[in-house]
């Protein structure tokens, strides 16, 4: 066997059960890559009581006051709609498109995220005039779709990278969230916790982004069939 080919035979070690390859220093667990996970929690400290927002028109639709989802945390300070993300890590294949809807004069979800060039399912449960208008990071106009009956349903990509904000152009307290990404990233949930699956082995560093409170990236390393765990606190700028 010549140098080049022994080399080769180095970076593929083969099991005895022949389940578990080494290519190239990446393991692979029955031919396909062993991946780990990261779970974690979502904190602040001082978390502010939950309040309302005042509803100024449409009343007989929207009600009297809608939740202010600014800040969502429970009494311990565990904070939902936060943006976790793996920096490098790409999207797994045949992601469910990501959908926003209309519903009770808020946008549901309010905080979603979703990978770069995906088709957004626009939508709206409310009999009464809607509007989804994005703005990119640079506060430009992305698309503005006008829904003006429960039912309608639209779609539009979303084309670059960055932080979109929904509004709508009717009812001035209606804010929404896209984080279109091309790195592979999870909302932490009302509870504060998030998981992502499928992370390749190795070191990467975690990026947070909450519409109001703000956080620092982390780095993590990851073992194959393994789960690390970790914790982001984040505070008012």
């Amino acid at each position: 066997m010549d140098r080049h080919a022994g080399t080769g035979a180095v970076l593929a070690a083969i099991s005895l059960g022949g389940a578990l390859v080494l290519v190239g220093g990446v393991p692979l667990q029955g031919g396909v890559q062993a991946v780990g996970t990261i779970t974690g929690i979502v904190i602040m400290e001082h978390p502010p009581a939950p309040s309302t927002v005042e509803v100024n028109a449409d009343e007989a639709v929207c009600g009297e006051t809608v939740p202010n989802e600014e800040i969502v945390a429970d009494s311990a300070g565990h904070v939902a709609n936060a943006v976790v993300r793996v920096a490098g890590v790409p999207w797994p294949v045949n992601v469910a498109p990501p959908t926003i809807n209309n519903a009770g004069c808020r946008f549901v979800p309010h905080v979603q995220i979703a990978p770069t060039r995906s088709q957004l399912a626009i939508t709206s449960e409310d009999d009464t005039l809607h509007s989804t208008h994005s703005y990119d990071d640079r506060n430009r106009t992305d698309f503005n779709i006008a829904l003006p009956f429960a039912g309608m349903h639209v779609t539009r990509p979303l084309r670059r990278p960055g932080v979109v904000r929904v509004e709508c152009d009717s009812h001035s307290w209606m804010r929404g969230w896209i984080v279109v990404s091309n790195d592979l990233g999870v909302v932490s949930g009302i509870d504060g916790s998030f998981t992502i699956e499928g992370v390749p082995p190795g070191t990467h560093e975690l990026s947070i982004w909450h519409e109001r409170l703000g956080g620092q990236p982390q780095t993590v390393t990851v073992t194959a069939g393994e789960t690390t765990e970790v914790q982001f606190t984040l505070e008012m700028p």
